[in-house]
């Protein structure tokens, strides 16, 4: 892997100009002003456990600092929003007010939420709800079990958490998340690790859906994943992110046989993988967790190698997305995105456990049924939606030191249109019959959002797609 380091160098020093480039013209300019004022002092109410530093991080006034008068306003909504992107408060609020000529106060009030969550869990195993539906809605495809989350751990914002998941997926897991590792919170890290076994195994695509095979006694495939990770926040909306990642993956010989899948794997029945990762991200969400206004731009770079029993191969992969949201009229939003993603072609093949483009995180609305494989793809969505609830805080029996808690609610209602392409030279499409690749793929129809507590998300949708299929979804995270 010595020559793409060198490569990818020159690659990021590309991608850091285009970013350059990106903000200058995204920026306004600013016309001379006289009328300027001194922050004398900056007041932090509601913080019971977490940090001072913390929220002063997310603060774009400073103390004892000179602002232009008439950028204030902006100031204070985008430190709110700041604030509202940590996941930790309920709410959030940031006001400014002039205590004498030319001299300003400012208050920031946040309202924080739980921090210790043991929480029981249940998923669906399968990929969405369409495909649990067509499998039969069968229990035995689901996960259970207990996530122990706690987060603001010391009150620096820090996140532990562990899995202990039973059923179609046994996975036992433990992820620790620094954000701050010194007080001027421009340095971060993140360990996460877990260990997953499952019975039943998608070993192939075919007609455009996947293929299972099940051993009711024993474990098809085992992965043992690591990653750790290392965070650098340039300012408040730009950081960068280095990661290693260092996965084992093992099959029984059955799923590689050539009644199912011999190229599943490299080569053999075990796999190792080793990533070297770079993410460079600039975020002016409102709620990067539900955005309504903003917009973020999102460069990754991965430099991969795959080592089988007796082959090995290297990867190059680039990922760059975008995402564009405004509100067009009261309570009427507009958003767009965009996202593609390339990657070199390596001989032999790249395993089919490797080779996924989408049907998984990534899809075209309305094909949520299908499983598309690909070394690359585009996928551009589109969503005009029109607040019935917005931020509305909604009043609960619970009471915290002798408050009752009010939980934020929002209810959306949307329309939508989206479309993709998933590049497959590897396999022709008679090989299997996936007549999907390379083919444009459009999606479109409606929904229902429901958002609490700013970051928790159920999504109703039913689609159209221009092979005539008409789909009912539920979703358990935001559209893009």
């Amino acid at each position: 892997m010595s020559k793409f380091p060198i490569k990818y160098f020159a690659f990021k020093t590309k991608f850091k100009v285009v970013f350059c480039l990106f903000f200058l013209l995204s920026s306004k300019s600013f016309a001379q002003k006289n009328h300027y004022i001194i922050i004398d002092s900056i007041a932090i109410e509601g913080n019971i456990r977490t940090k001072q530093f913390v929220i002063e991080r997310e603060l774009l006034f400073k103390k004892d600092s000179i602002y232009e008068s008439a950028d204030l306003d902006k100031m204070a909504v985008n430190s709110k929003n700041l604030l509202f992107n940590t996941n930790l408060f309920i709410t959030a609020g940031v006001q400014w007010e002039e205590t004498r000529p030319k001299h300003v106060k400012v208050t920031v009030k946040v309202l924080e939420k739980w921090y210790i969550w043991p929480i029981p869990f249940f998923e669906l195993a399968d990929r969405n709800y369409k495909q649990w539906a067509d499998l039969g809605y069968k229990l035995d495809r689901t996960n259970y079990g207990l996530y122990l989350f706690t987060y603001n751990f010391r009150g620096k914002n820090e996140t532990l958490k562990l899995s202990f998941i039973n059923g179609y997926t046994r996975n036992y897991g433990i992820q620790y998340t620094v954000p701050f590792l010194d007080k001027t919170g421009k340095y971060g890290f993140d360990l996460n690790s877990s260990f997953k076994q499952n019975k039943e195994i998608w070993y192939l695509t075919k007609n455009d859906s996947l293929q299972f095979y099940k051993n009711y006694l024993n474990t098809l495939i085992q992965r043992f994943e690591n990653k750790i990770a290392f965070t650098t926040r340039h300012n408040n909306f730009l950081s960068e992110r280095w990661e290693l990642e260092f996965d084992k993956i093992k099959i029984r010989d059955t799923v590689r046989s050539i009644a199912l899948n011999p190229n599943f794997l490299l080569s053999g029945n075990k796999q190792t993988e080793t990533y070297i990762k770079h993410i460079l991200n600039y975020e002016k969400r409102d709620n990067k967790y539900y955005p309504l206004n903003g917009f973020y731009i999102r460069n990754e770079v991965t430099l991969g190698h795959i080592k089988g029993d007796t082959a090995s191969l290297e990867i190059i992969k680039e990922t760059l997305e975008l995402g564009l949201y405004k509100e067009i009229h009261k309570k009427l939003y507009l958003s767009g995105f965009f996202k593609t993603r390339l990657s070199n072609e390596p001989k032999p093949f790249i395993p089919y456990n490797n080779f996924k483009a989408f049907g998984y995180k990534d899809y075209v609305r309305g094909y949520e049924q299908y499983v598309i494989d690909g070394h690359g793809f585009m996928l551009g969505k589109v969503n005009l939606k029109y607040a019935l609830l917005h931020r509305h805080m909604l009043k609960t029996p619970i009471k915290v030191n002798k408050r009752p808690v009010k939980l934020p609610t929002g209810v959306y209602i949307n329309l939508y249109s989206d479309w993709g392409k998933v590049f497959n030279n590897q396999w022709a499409k008679s090989v299997y019959n996936n007549k999907l690749i390379q083919t444009d793929l459009v999606g479109y129809g409606s929904g229902i959002d429901f958002l609490f507590m700013n970051d928790k998300i159920f999504r109703l949708e039913y689609s159209l797609n221009i092979l005539g299929n008409k789909n009912f979804n539920l979703h358990f995270d935001k559209a893009f």
